[in-house]
């Protein structure tokens, strides 16, 4: 057994902790405070943090995150250590609101493992599942990425529907679909839960495009991995001085491998529901949530699980 595997020896429980989050944030949906959401989120993910058994470094995760902030250190020294992609609730937003779409995602990597990029925002990026591997090219325009999508899936561009963050800065990427032929899916947020369904087979959505946040592209990348999609990711600065920042790293193509390590354990709990997963579900003895557990060790592996969490006298 390497080293690696001995630090993550215990990292298939990483479910338990999204689970947490998920429980404690989906008492929010629809309730209309984001912020308390993604507070309680993020309690919960901590506390089952600490109960892990590892001793995990925040690298990635929401940038104004109180609870969990870039550089903070949860678990004992002593422990195994890993670095962790940390997310409590993508999407606070969905839950205030009572929308399909919020998850809790989680992932852990050995440490220096994941990739040393300038410190900009955001990233340019196109994802797609096993079929599209060979088939997109960031240089080229977006109609030729879809029609190779399309043939490598054996359909008709008119087939594909491709998911975008419904930002202003993609109005003229959403006619560039619109013109190839195919069909967009607005997405108010959720971009690692939009990587996850544009991977993932039979959930409704084939192609994820846009511009999102740098970290949560380095967290979808995980997933694409370890489910054996295709994502092709370019810096892209908001103005000068991030210019200035990417130096020899400007303009460069990144592929999965380039962003996601080659051992990677994530875990995904759905909060409010969707697609890919049933939301949170609350009954008289407990409550039942769906989450997958993913990883790149040994074998690359998807699992969903289906969790019955009794309540035992305490409060869930």
């Amino acid at each position: 057994m390497t080293a690696a595997d001995v630090r993550t020896a215990s990292l298939p429980n990483l479910v338990q902790v999204t689970e947490s989050a998920a429980l404690a944030c989906a008492r929010g949906v629809g309730r209309g405070d984001a912020e308390h959401a993604r507070e309680a989120a993020g309690a919960a993910m901590l506390h089952a943090l600490e109960l892990l058994g590892i001793c995990g470094r925040v690298v990635l995760g929401p940038r104004a995150d109180r609870v969990l902030p870039l550089g903070a250190v949860v678990g004992r020294p002593e422990d195994p250590a890993v670095d962790l992609g940390v997310y409590p609730v993508e999407g606070a937003t969905l839950v205030a609101k009572g929308v399909a779409g919020a998850i809790s995602a989680l992932v852990a990597v050995e440490p220096g493992a994941f990739p040393v990029l300038p410190p900009v925002w955001y990233a340019e990026k196109i994802v797609a599942g096993p079929a599209g591997r060979g088939a997109l090219d960031l240089e080229d325009p977006l109609a030729d990425n879809l029609r190779r999508i399309a043939f490598a899936s054996d359909v008709r561009v008119a087939d594909l529907a491709v998911a975008i963050l419904d930002r202003p800065r993609h109005q003229d990427l959403i006619e560039e679909v619109r013109d190839a032929g195919a069909r967009v899916l607005l997405l108010e947020e959720g971009e690692i839960g939009a990587t996850l369904l544009a991977t993932t087979e039979g959930t409704g959505v084939d192609v994820l495009v846009g511009i999102g946040g740098l970290h949560e592209t380095v967290i979808g990348a995980c997933a694409v991995r370890c489910l054996g999609g295709e994502m092709q990711a370019r810096l892209w600065p908001r103005n000068d001085e991030e210019r200035l920042l990417l130096g020899e790293q400007a303009g460069r193509i990144f592929g999965v491998t380039d962003l996601a390590p080659a051992q990677v354990e994530m875990a995904v709990t759905s909060i409010s529901g969707g697609p890919l997963l049933q939301a949170v579900r609350f009954g008289r003895d407990g409550a039942e949530t769906h989450s997958l557990s993913l990883s790149t060790r040994f074998h690359h592996t998807v699992r969903r699980i289906r969790t019955w969490h009794h309540r035992g006298g305490k409060q869930i």
